[in-house]
């Protein structure tokens, strides 16, 4: 006798899956027949489940997206600059040292939205990762005493979220230049803590250029 399919089962297979096929060949190139193939199910449970195959993508990439977003720190200026910026380096690298795939293919499909993005993820972007962006650009503007978010603040901000973007978007590629760089106990906090020492630095050039003592 077989096992009942519930219904939820059958949507997690679909996710899984498409995760898989998009992580591979990217949102064009993925065919929903190859995913609900893989899925052991019918092409018109997409539909049923996720609208579309657009639908089905947004559940993949916003979700964790979202998620990723909210386990990020508060911006908060009250906190110590490294109490904070530990946290929030260690919320981006403690996925990837997961025994899950998952965060690996969602890295890979970051990794193709950076180079080809989708409405999808332009949508999202302005959704979850600009009012971070914002947020923490505001923080370091008191941090460092400005009076307001200029391009300097922006740039200081892109700069202190660079420094572990490459962790998500190439991390294969991480791997293979540097083996065990961040994938083990001991390496994860060496990783950490050197991410932590040179947010800081660029804070403190922030601060050096600001009062004139870098020019």
């Amino acid at each position: 006798m077989h096992a009942e399919i519930r219904p939820s089962d059958t949507r997690q297979r679909l996710l899984i899956e498409a995760r898989r096929a998009f992580a591979e060949k990217g949102f064009e190139r993925a065919s929903t027949r190859e995913i609900c193939r893989a899925a052991k199910t019918q092409v018109g449970l997409i539909a049923y489940y996720f609208g579309d195959k657009a639908g089905l993508y947004r559940e993949i990439l916003v979700e964790p997206l979202a998620a990723m977003m909210q386990a990020l720190p508060q911006a908060d200026e009250r906190m110590p600059l490294e109490s904070w910026l530990r946290s929030y380096y260690r919320a981006f690298l403690e996925p990837l040292v997961s025994q899950d795939r998952a965060p690996r293919e969602l890295m890979r499909i970051f990794g193709r939205e950076i180079s080809d993005p989708t409405p999808v993820f332009e949508r999202a972007h302005a959704e979850y990762v600009l009012p971070q962006h914002q947020a923490l650009a505001a923080m370091l503007a008191r941090c460092v005493g400005a009076c307001a978010v200029d391009p300097q603040i922006h740039q200081l901000t892109l700069a202190i979220a660079a420094l572990v973007h490459d962790y998500w978007v190439s991390g294969d590629h991480i791997e293979a230049l540097a083996p065990g760089l961040f994938k083990d106990g001991a390496a994860f906090d060496h990783a950490l803590d050197r991410l932590v020492a040179y947010g800081l630095a660029l804070v403190r050039c922030e601060l050096e250029q600001r009062s004139g003592q870098g020019r």
